[in-house]
């Protein structure tokens, strides 16, 4: 199908035709010569040269333009996509110059439109950023004056920009919580500032205080110092009061006149607590003597504690003087401070000895109490009661004597002697205790063996003759868990029954366990010689073969006999 302006030219030429006949037609009639006609008709092809000329130039101009307008618009596009951070601009390779030139006026529009929407953005970013790093003592986000802000700027400034005012929040709330933990200590212990960075942070309004960080570690080492100040204060107090209480105590003043209730700042309270410790010093010169004595009934209370000997109780010929001057109170004084320090600094040995000693008591009575047969007929769980107590103490004083034995160790090496207890190694003690302990149940033990042996011989008539042919050579029972041996004489029967080793012998400390070859051959002699004896058997036997031999030598005895139904209990 023919475009519109080729038919356009075509009505233009058929125009042409049209009007130059009708124009030949106005000559004719006229009447002009040839020469006058050629003349004409060259005129108005001139006319219509010219116009189509002046035309074409025009167009061509508008081509320039065009081509010289694209080229602008394409060195714009190119800056603002290199300011922007941009890809290039392509553009359609099919476009005509109008269009091409339509389509990169539109686009630098566009361009231009986003670089002042970064400019103005980035100018309220950073204000913004500039106060909040101005109240936080901060370096703000750095962007070169007039230089477009690449959409990565952009998004780092913002994140800047919350973070300090995230930060700037939390170092607020530490600012707020800081000074008023500030200002109650400074009223507490009674403290003006008297610092400039002390009258800013406590006595400014908020907003101006700036939030760097230094400052904020000011005011935590003020808050520290105050504090400590405040601990200071306390402890100050505290020794006062100790002070105070340990005067009433003696001077012996009345409970209804103790009184130690104040109110206010430390600082108040402290000037107060002094001036009745002054007032009690006063009272205790006047009562010298009565102090004096109280000092040293507290002397002889902390030597007791701390297992002082006679010997170094006489040390201190202080105490025997009847001259009460302030002189001879300062020493008690000092001499008093002086074996508190001591007793606090090892309280936990003195403690775990006097808890020894308290456990060993009870442990003695345990076993005084084991030993006597009317415990069995107790009822009520009081025996098991008391066996379980027993054991453990059995397991606690060993645990309690290796404790004793490391704070005893740490005492000589700090001190560099030997502690003694009444001039004798408390180790030493405790093993002689126990071996004086292992000694008495072995003399017990003994004197039960030789009230066997002494016992009234008992005569049972005999059931039937010995005869070595079809009677046994011995019968053995047990009765209640002891080993019974029954041996013939001339006269009667005797049994003799070897104790059953208690449950808790294993338990002993290694003392009661070895006893000493002395004691060994004690034990021995201690024995009746049944087996030397005419007539009977050997209670000792170690064999079967003995066993046979005594037998054998009691079957030549006319009148032996052996019962084996009758026992005679010691």
């Amino acid at each position: 199908m023919p475009r519109q302006s080729e038919a356009l030219a075509s009505s233009i030429i058929h125009l042409l035709n049209v009007k130059m006949a009708k124009l030949q037609d106005v000559w004719d009639v006229i009447g002009i010569q040839e020469e006058k006609r050629l003349e004409r008709m060259g005129s108005v092809k001139n006319h219509i040269e010219m116009l189509l000329n002046e035309m074409i130039h025009e167009e061509e101009l508008l081509n320039d333009q065009l081509n010289e307008a694209i080229h602008n618009w394409q060195e714009k596009l190119q800056d603002l996509c290199s300011e922007l951070l941009l890809d290039l601009y392509k553009a359609d390779k099919n476009s005509t110059p109008l269009q091409l030139e339509k389509e990169l006026r539109d686009e630098v529009t566009t361009l231009l439109k986003e670089r002042n929407f970064r400019m103005e953005q980035c100018e309220i970013l950073l204000k913004e950023d500039q106060a909040l790093c101005t109240d936080l003592c901060k370096t703000p986000y750095y962007i070169p004056t007039g230089k477009v802000p690449s959409l990565q700027q952009i998004e780092e400034l913002k994140n800047h920009i919350m973070s300090a005012a995230k930060e700037k929040e939390h170092r607020l709330a530490t600012f707020l919580g800081l000074r008023h933990e500030i200002t109650n200590l400074m009223a507490n212990i009674d403290h003006v500032p008297d610092t400039t960075f002390e009258k800013d942070a406590v006595l400014e309004q908020e907003d101006l205080f700036f939030l760097s960080d230094e400052n904020i570690k000011s005011l935590e080492v003020l808050r520290l110092q105050l504090v400590k100040r405040k601990e200071e204060l306390l402890t100050m107090q505290e020794s006062l009061k100790e002070q105070i209480h340990s005067l009433w105590i003696t001077l012996q003043i009345p409970t209804e006149q103790q009184n130690m209730e104040t109110t206010g700042p430390i600082c108040e309270v402290n000037a107060v607590l002094q001036q009745n410790l002054e007032q009690l010093q006063q009272m205790k010169i006047k009562n010298i003597k009565e102090v004096i004595t109280g000092i040293r009934e507290k002397l002889h209370t902390y030597w007791d504690k701390c297992l002082y000997s006679q010997k170094q109780r006489e040390e201190s010929d202080f105490l025997r003087s009847e001259n009460f001057t302030e002189e001879l109170l300062r020493v008690h004084d000092e001499e008093l401070l002086k074996i508190t320090l001591y007793y606090e600094k090892y309280q936990e040995l003195f403690d775990n000895f006097e808890k020894w000693e308290r456990w060993w008591k009870l442990f003695l009575e345990f076993e005084k109490k084991a030993s006597d047969p009317n415990r069995y007929a107790n009822r009520g769980g009081t025996l098991l009661k008391e066996e379980k107590e027993r054991t453990q103490l059995q397991k606690k004083l060993p645990k309690l004597e290796e404790e004793l034995k490391l704070n005893i160790l740490k005492w000589e090496t700090e001190q560099g002697s030997h502690f003694m207890i009444n001039g004798q190694k408390p180790m030493i003690y405790i093993a002689t205790q126990w071996e004086q302990h292992r000694f008495k149940k072995e003399q017990e033990k003994q004197e039960r063996c030789i009230k066997k042996d002494d016992a009234p011989i008992c005569r049972t008539p005999l059931k039937r003759p010995l005869c070595p042919s079809n009677t046994p050579l011995s019968k053995i029972r047990k009765l209640n868990g002891t080993s019974t041996i029954i041996s013939s004489g001339s006269a009667c029967n005797r049994v003799i029954k070897t104790p059953r080793k208690t449950p808790n012998a294993g338990k002993l400390p290694d003392p009661l366990q070895r006893p000493s070859l002395q004691d060994k051959k004690t034990i021995d002699t201690s024995i009746p010689n049944v087996a030397r004896q005419p007539g009977t058997f050997n209670a000792l036997v170690t064999s079967y073969s003995e066993f046979s031999r005594d037998l054998s030598r009691k079957s030549n005895c006319v009148k032996g006999q052996l019962n084996s139904t009758t026992l005679e209990n010691p």
